[in-house]
């Protein structure tokens, strides 16, 4: 479960359910979040030999700092009950943005279903980088959406900001990741292979 691409969104959508701006709405949120980023990365079968879970092991520490945080300001009132789900969408665009400036996050997810002589390919990390950049900008709108979620008392406006549009976003967000991994594998299907060549080659001169 934890080497599944949706299963990186998990931590988020947990917080988003959990949390309620009062009482103890966003420390018990962002528990909730933490259980399910440690229970994805306990869960994950692909240890180190591909590339770290930046993104599970990201919300680990987003989501314990909002717990630390959550527990110290127990407040009705405060920043954390009232804009709770912005900080933490803004938490998986933070970590998507400063990833790129080592590893991709996706790459953890994408490297297993690409041939390993590909993954210092050019074109590999150019969709890499694009694939981040879909998803923290996507966050980056969620987050926004939710802090004017949170400032409208309406019960629809509130069903809409923080809901209805969120998940369209997210819902944009994967068709575009999915037309660029098939762009991607269009691209790998013409690509020159050598044993391939070599296999028709010897069958032609065998017969």
């Amino acid at each position: 479960m934890g080497d599944e691409p949706y299963a990186a969104l998990l931590p988020w959508a947990v917080y988003a359910v959990v949390d309620r701006a009062r009482g103890d709405g966003p420390l018990w949120a962002a528990i909730a979040a933490l259980i399910t980023a440690a229970t994805l990365l306990v869960t994950s079968s692909r240890g180190e030999r591909t590339t770290r879970n930046v993104l599970v092991l990201g919300a680990m520490g987003w989501f314990g700092a909002l717990a630390v945080a959550g527990a110290l300001h127990r407040s009705d009132t405060g920043f954390l009950a009232h804009d709770g789900r912005a900080l933490s969408a803004a938490g998986f665009a933070l970590i998507a943005f400063g990833s790129l400036a080592f590893t991709p996050a996706v790459e953890h997810y994408t490297r297993p279903h690409v041939r390993s002589r590909r993954w210092d390919d050019p074109a590999f990390q150019r969709l890499n980088v694009l694939l981040t950049l879909i998803w923290g900008a996507t966050f980056t709108g969620i987050a926004l959406v939710h802090f004017v979620g949170a400032s409208m008392d309406a019960p629809e406006a509130s069903t809409v900001f923080n809901w209805v549009i969120p998940i369209a976003l997210a819902a944009i967000a994967g068709h575009r990741s999915r037309v660029c991994w098939d762009d991607f594998n269009d691209d790998d299907l013409f690509e020159p292979d050598p044993m391939r060549d070599l296999a028709l080659d010897w069958d032609s001169h065998s017969t």
